[in-house]
């Protein structure tokens, strides 16, 4: 079964897990929009900042080596015509050699970045996580949906009441 449809009849059997409940009583839910949270989220760019700051040295470094390497090209290409053999092979084994560990810096670049981005994002997504259930908790909701929903009244959205609550736990950080 797909994962869309898994969350379809996850949401059934919730919802109709609340029909006896409701019949005795009203039940309280609530809607978050979970992609506009962890958009809007402060803790989102922090984590991109941290990223950039982490990661910018590395990326200059790879900037650097390719500037070195067209520094080369430009030489041979200007130079190449009155250089012997030997100084012409050497430049080439230079371009190369760069080449080669350009390439490689990029590729560890690109998975230490993958592996550093999927980790902040779990924990962006666990905070989420945290502050909805912290804000159903504070407010009575015995049921928040988020994705999959096909439309939810403004009055049972409470995006904003988690994303004010995701703010107050960056400042309580500081």
């Amino acid at each position: 079964m797909c994962r869309a449809a898994r969350l379809g009849v996850s949401l059934l059997v919730l919802l109709f897990a609340f029909v006896g409940q409701a019949s005795a009583g009203s039940v309280k839910v609530g809607y978050v929009n979970s992609v506009a949270l962890m958009e809007q989220a402060p803790q989102a760019d922090m984590a991109k900042q941290a990223l950039e700051q982490e990661f910018s040295p590395r990326e200059q470094e790879i900037n650097d080596l390719q500037q070195q390497v067209q520094g080369l090209q430009n030489k041979l290409d200007k130079d190449g015509a009155s250089m012997s053999d030997a100084e012409r092979t050497k430049l080439h084994q230079q371009i190369d050699q760069k080449m080669l560990r350009i390439q490689q810096k990029q590729n560890d670049f690109q998975d230490d970045l993958n592996l550093k981005k999927s980790e902040a994002l779990g924990k962006l997504q666990q905070t989420v996580l945290q502050a909805i259930k912290e804000v159903a908790a504070k407010n009575g909701y015995e049921l928040v949906v988020s994705d999959g929903v096909v439309y939810a009244a403004p009055t049972v959205n409470i995006t904003n009441l988690v994303a004010e609550r995701l703010k107050e736990m960056v400042k309580a950080k500081k």
